[in-house]
């Protein structure tokens, strides 16, 4: 018997295809390949762009941070002064105790150092008679984590508050 084309054995039909798909799955494998290779490159140009970012978050986060820290120890010795009225003879003293309040507001902070805030003498201002504006001024330096270029290295964030005490 004569094998006619249509007669022959369905594994030689089969046989071309599968070559072809394993020719491709070798072209796939290569392609994969330098796909990873530029999956960690683009890693490797990424990070550093990224922790840069992170760290200035950070950085710009402690800031404001500082900031409301410094805010709160100035509202925290207003209060103070707004419910104790001062005298020429207790002024040393009332003085003293603003400055401790302010200190410990910010001692429960575990970045800031409670020894690093300055705080000014209050400045009392006799407006009408029995009527005291008191002045309350803190400053607290605050250092950047790293030198950014074209920025200073440390800022000072300042808080004041104006209360009208009773005398």
């Amino acid at each position: 018997m004569k094998a006619t084309a249509s007669s022959q054995p369905s594994s030689t039909r089969i046989t071309l295809p599968s070559y072809r798909i394993r020719k491709s799955a070798r072209k796939n494998y290569r392609f994969r390949k330098q796909r990873a290779g530029a999956v960690l490159l683009e890693f490797a140009i990424t990070i550093p762009v990224m922790m840069i970012l992170a760290i200035a978050v950070l950085d710009f986060s402690r800031l404001s941070y500082y900031r409301f820290l410094v805010a709160d120890a100035a509202g925290a010795a207003s209060r103070y002064a707004a419910f104790h009225p001062v005298t020429d003879v207790s002024y040393n003293v009332w003085m003293q105790k603003l400055d401790t309040i302010a200190r410990n507001t910010i001692e429960g902070s575990p970045w800031a150092s409670a020894s690093d805030l300055i705080v000014y003498p209050a400045v009392l201002n006799q407006e009408n008679p029995g009527e005291t504006r008191v002045i309350i001024k803190m400053e607290y330096v605050y250092h950047a984590t790293i030198p950014w270029p074209g920025l200073p290295s440390e800022a000072t964030v300042r808080s004041t508050v104006q209360i009208m005490g009773a005398k």
